[in-house]
């Protein structure tokens, strides 16, 4: 069994963060990333990153470039493609694509993904009509009618760009209770070419091989109508990566690791960073910040430890 200081899962901005700080610490440290490269959601930012202090970036990937740049210089640890097959976090032990490793301290930055509708034709038309970025797809959709599902900034953010390009964007939401900022309301619902339904719930996304419209169904009354669309950009937030941890650390109502100021956990030596346990601002810098404060509180737990 190979050992370390810590162990960091998850190779987002804030797992990266904290593998860095580990090292000025001189905290021993390897992170571990499931998918093939670095990167987590900065791969899904399509956008220019201009509120990164230091750094402008053209997208997430670009600015993730710079984060693995940084880690190849100070010649840190990594490993992508890591499977793991056993997690005991309470004894910070896991076996990892067949290896067994322990640490010291827990470091969960496994982030959060765009969460779906779960309906029937999502999966099926995903890549076919189903989208979960205009950023990244609207001139894919320029002169065609569709539809955003959602609340919050992310779905009136969307439904601004893509009316940019499309004749029709209708905006459909659970209630008349939007989240998104008051300045967005104010412009969407101002908008000649947007169009919102209230109190509406979708139940299925439908098309052959093209989607073709949406099935939604009134909270109120219950009936249902199909409205027809050539496109459906699904924003409803984020939904943590905590399938590995359920049932072993404490999560809040929404599946979220909850994590105190210092990044602690419920289980001693164990924190958490980024998207995971929902911090108050979902963004690169939060996750960087974070990431640095726990590896600050291992090092100084472990120093204080020593002393004893």
């Amino acid at each position: 069994m190979t050992h370390y200081d810590v162990i960091i899962i998850g190779g987002g901005p804030g797992g990266m963060s904290a593998l860095v700080w580990c090292y000025s610490l001189n905290l021993r440290a390897v992170l571990l990333e499931r998918a093939p490269e670095l990167g987590g959601q900065m791969l899904q930012m399509f956008h220019r990153v201009t509120d990164y202090p230091g750094l402008i970036a053209d997208n997430g990937r670009e600015l993730r470039d710079h984060f693995e740049a940084h880690l190849r210089e100070l010649k840190l640890e990594w490993r992508t493609g890591c499977q793991i097959e056993e997690l005991d976090l309470r004894n910070r032990q896991l076996t990892c694509n067949g290896e067994q490793l322990s640490s010291r301290a827990m470091i969960v930055a496994t982030g959060a993904r765009k969460r779906q509708l779960g309906v029937p034709g999502e999966a099926e038309l995903t890549g076919r009509g189903v989208s979960y970025s205009a950023t990244r797809d609207h001139q894919a959709f320029a002169g065609r009618e569709v539809c955003v599902i959602g609340g919050g900034d992310s779905a009136f953010e969307n439904s601004l760009i893509l009316s940019r390009v499309c004749p029709r964007v209708t905006l459909i939401h659970r209630s008349a209770n939007f989240r998104a900022r008051p300045e967005w309301i104010e412009e969407v619902t101002k908008h000649p070419r947007i169009s919102t339904i209230t109190h509406a719930e979708v139940k299925a996304i439908v098309g052959h091989d093209q989607v073709s419209g949406v099935v939604i169904e009134d909270i109120r009354t219950g009936q249902r109508r199909t409205i027809p669309t050539q496109g459906v950009f699904i924003r409803l937030g984020i939904a943590p990566n905590t399938e590995e941890v359920r049932g072993q650390i404490e999560l809040d109502a929404h599946g979220f690791i909850k994590a105190d100021q210092r990044q602690r956990t419920s289980l001693d030596f164990v924190y958490a960073v980024g998207d995971v346990c929902r911090p108050a601002c979902l963004s690169v810098a939060t996750a960087a910040g974070q990431g640095a404060i726990a590896a600050k509180e291992i090092a100084e737990r472990i120093k204080h430890r020593a002393a004893e």
